[in-house]
């Protein structure tokens, strides 16, 4: 006869939840909102969970699931039955991730596509570059290697047929603001999912796993130093990595112009090109290419030095999350953060273990775990903003591993528990604040897009278990075990067992058994365990990895753990008090009058409002420094302005409140007199392909052949200059799309053959022809009097997304097909004086 053991428990508090011995047994908490029934007596459970939570989309509508332990995946035996079944969740929604075909309507027309790969989630039928990497680094690379393996060179890709020059092998940039690349360039992330992926082939095939991943990492590398590296500051522009929903995360005023997020530069995109220099390093060691290896090698070492000196903020004992810049001229450190900045800073190995120790101790922290990014605003609905996203909180966890913060470690443990059990799936976001799925009611509802089985969340969860709990830590040399047991978790979640296992493990054609004693419940108080002896296959084992030559076909790892006596660990938490929204809340970023800068006296004076009944102070920037705090008025004068008719001035405001948390900046505004600006019309640029229409722009214009070129023209005024176009970029909407036009633009000194200066021009999806925007600023410096000319064209490297053949699937959109588009319109050139420079 078959037993059934139910367990009711509001997930997960940690005290007893009962024993899964084989006899009826139940335990109830608090809120009694989830039931998990087990049934059957064999080596496989099958297990019912119901809820009474509302759910998401109200489905299922029964609210209670039904799910099996599968023989080929690992499983769980804790004493606890809702940890247990809740992992058997995660390995259950991982195989229903696991597809034969995607799709999507923006690809192939919606058709399938047949191959081998993990789907995205329940709503999200399509291999997406960041969620799949993240996916496959968290705990998806070893369930299914080859599946991990198709899926991420699914998301590489060489040019399209007859695209000569540049770099043929890239990673995919996804469709995204502004049209995409190199707007957003997270693409990067691409090698957490490859380097994981790595460690779980058979050492057999790691050279021709190399041999095909090393290219491309090299090609986007170099790729990348040219169109989006910052050798002024020595970072990487582009958009941060999954925050990808611009006023979400952004000030509001980019949700129709992204030029500043393709200025700016996020920590989580440095951090990851950070892991992406090393990682191409060793492998070109690995690969006998010792030139590259040592430049790689010393590209990330200057790299992760200029993210330490440029985001992090000392007060605050984070990371911040970007350096804001309308145009690239001048960057603005914000004080906002994010916890994906923070948790890849950590895991890279950016950040020093005492910076690491913290940022674990600084990040706020509220009932269901961190929120994605800090802090929230009022003025938009709950998505990326006021939100719990769990592979981001997996992140936190692994984090809180490395730097032993054992309260960050429970209420991440706790959170993921809670929200999956109540949920009946490991869902893709939650209100930070009540921790639902949906909010309906209220100021701000949301989140705007959930789905469940959400892969990384799935992901996130095997983490959790796997890598936490269990230590789990592979590389290419083998596996090994470092288990990260709480006081907390060894007293309450698993109050009722002396023995913890995590069982039928797969690893290199192995499987592994892992058995945890755990020291007497309530033999200690605080801190974590401690592994005293390691036995594998029933020999003594030290820490280091176990190569894949000394294991078993089935191999079973025996260790025991008692209380630590020593070792550093904190249980330091900044926990949010939700309920005060003054706690949770920055102001509304202030705005520019119509005038926004005015000059009398021979100073500048800032004229900017702020919604009224705000009680708020301001911070004033100048060229992207803090020049002046708790500034009380909203009419300001500069004192320190006099020189505005040798030095132009860019100003940007932020409003701060009485729980000093800040308000994004308002776009930049500067003043300029008749001398310090000149205008090249498109009457007066001669062209090579395109038409001139109207007398006012070229259209039609963009082919890899076409040019624009200016008539001689001499400088005003000596001293540094930025030269930006105006144009209209109709390809696309601003959020989406894979045609950011991007062309390059040389300076010449005439008579002088080889230009002076020369960069890339950025022009993202204007959502129309018909509106006008500025692109990025080009710095190049002039001498008064000298004959200048400026040249527009395009090279092999002025590329984006449309130019890969991986997109001639794409149907939603201009760009896709056997064809190439890098089309933009050109009204004028703006010739911008900044400062006075070295005379000759």
């Amino acid at each position: 006869m078959k037993s059934c053991l139910t367990l009711v428990a509001w997930l997960c508090c940690f005290g007893s939840i009962g024993s899964a011995a084989e006899e009826l047994k139940s335990a109830s908490f608090a809120d009694s909102l989830a039931t998990m029934t087990l049934t059957g007596d064999g080596e496989l459970r099958s297990y019912q969970l119901s809820t009474k939570a509302d759910l998401r989309d109200n489905q299922p509508a029964d609210k209670q699931i039904t799910f099996p332990e599968d023989s080929n995946h690992a499983r769980c035996r804790t004493g606890n039955l809702a940890f247990d079944a809740l992992y058997a969740l995660a390995i259950h929604e991982a195989l229903q991730n696991s597809v034969a075909s995607i799709s999507d309507g923006a690809y192939s027309s919606g058709s399938p596509i047949p191959i081998d790969a993990y789907q995205t989630g329940a709503k999200w039928t399509y291999v997406w570059t960041r969620d799949l990497s993240y996916s496959v680094q968290l705990g998806l690379a070893g369930f299914d290697p080859a599946r991990a393996t198709n899926s991420l060179f699914f998301k590489t890709s060489s040019l399209k047929p007859g695209i000569q020059g540049g770099y043929p092998n890239q990673m995919v940039q996804d469709t995204g603001s502004g049209g995409s690349y190199p707007v957003s360039t997270d693409r990067v992330v691409w090698v957490l999912g490859a380097r994981e992926t790595l460690n779980y082939l058979p050492k057999a095939k790691h050279e021709e796993f190399l041999r095909k991943v090393y290219p491309i990492m090299r090609d986007t590398i170099e790729q990348d130093r040219r169109l989006v590296f910052d050798p002024v500051d020595g970072l990487y522009r582009g958009e941060h990595s999954f925050l990808d929903w611009r006023e979400q995360t952004y000030p509001g005023w980019t949700a129709k112009n992204v030029m500043a997020i393709a200025m700016s530069k996020a920590v989580s995109v440095n951090a990851s090109y950070y892991l992406l220099l090393q990682t191409a390093s060793e492998y070109a060691g690995l690969l006998k290419d010792r030139a590259a290896q040592t430049k790689y090698g010393q590209w990330a070492q200057a790299l992760q030095t200029s993210i330490n000196r440029n985001f992090f903020d000392e007060a605050a004992g984070l990371y911040r999350t970007y350096l804001l810049s309308d145009d690239g001229t001048h960057s603005i450190a914000v004080d906002r953060y994010d916890l994906m900045g923070q948790s890849l800073a950590i895991l890279s190995g950016v950040a020093s273990v005492g910076r690491a120790e913290r940022i674990l101790e600084h990040y706020p922290v509220g009932p269901f775990g961190p929120p994605v990014v800090w802090p929230e605003e009022r003025s938009v609905p709950i998505y990326h903003n006021q939100s719990v996203w769990p592979f981001a909180t997996a992140y936190w966890l692994k984090s809180a591993k490395l730097a032993c913060n054992t309260a960050a470690i429970e209420s991440g443990i706790e959170a993921l528990t809670k929200l999956a059990g109540a949920n009946l799936s490991n869902m893709e976001n939650y209100d930070f604040i009540s921790g639902k799925a949906q909010v309906s009611q209220g100021p701000r509802q949301g989140p705007v897009i959930n789905s469940q089985r959400q892969l990384w969340s799935v992901a996130g969860y095997l983490s959790m278990v796997q890598d936490v709990v269990f230590g789990l830590e592979t590389s290419r040399d083998g596996i090994r075990f470092r288990p990260m047991i709480t006081a907390n978790l060894r007293n309450g979640m698993f109050g009722e067992s002396d023995v913890i296992e995590l069982a039928n493990f797969s690893f290199r054609g192995t499987k592994s058994k892992v058995i945890l004693h755990l020291p007497a419940k309530g033999s200690f108080a605080s801190g974590v365990c401690e592994v005293t002896s390691l036995r594998l296959n029933g020999s003594m084992n030290f820490d280091d990895y176990v190569a894949e030559e000394a294991l078993h076909p089935d191999n079973v790892w025996d260790l025991t753990l008692v209380a630590a006596k020593s070792g550093k660990f904190s249980t330091s938490l900044n926990r949010v008090n939700v309920a005060n929204e003054d706690a949770l809340f920055s102001p509304l970023q202030p705005e520019w009058n119509e005038t926004p800068i005015t000059a009398a006296d021979g100073m500048l004076t800032l004229h900017f409002r702020q919604a009224a009944g705000t009680d708020v102070v301001f911070n004033i920037y100048r060229n992207g420094k803090l020049i002046a705090k708790n500034v009380a008025t909203t009419n300001w004068t500069d004192p320190e302005s006099k020189a505005f008719d040798k030095v132009v001035y860019d100003y940007s405001v932020a409003a701060v409140s009485n729980g000093r948390l800040a308000s994004h900046p308002t776009p930049a505004r500067s003043y300029r007199t008749k001398e310090q600006q000149q205008v090249i019309p498109a009457s007066e640029l001669v062209n090579q392909g395109g038409n001139l229409v109207g007398g006012h722009h070229f259209e039609n214009w963009g082919n890899p052949d076409h040019s624009l070129e200016s008539k001689e023209f001499k400088a005003a005024l000596s001293g540094r200059h930025v030269i930006r176009a105006e144009f209209s970029n109709g390809a696309g909407p601003v959020n989406t799309g894979v045609t950011c036009a991007v062309k390059r633009l040389e300076v010449f000194q005439i008579p002088k053959p080889d230009p002076i200066a020369a960069s890339y021009l950025v022009m993202p999806h204007s959502g129309d022809w018909q509106r006008w925007d500025l692109s990025n600023a080009i710095s190049v410096d002039l001498q008064k009097g000298e004959s200048y000319r400026i040249r527009i064209s395009e090279d092999p490297y002025s590329r984006n997304m449309s130019y890969f053949q991986s997109n001639e699937r794409y149907t939603s959109g201009l760009g896709g097909g056997k064809e190439s588009f890098n089309y933009v319109n050109i009204a004028s050139l703006r010739i911008l004086y900044l400062e006075p420079g070295p005379s000759r």
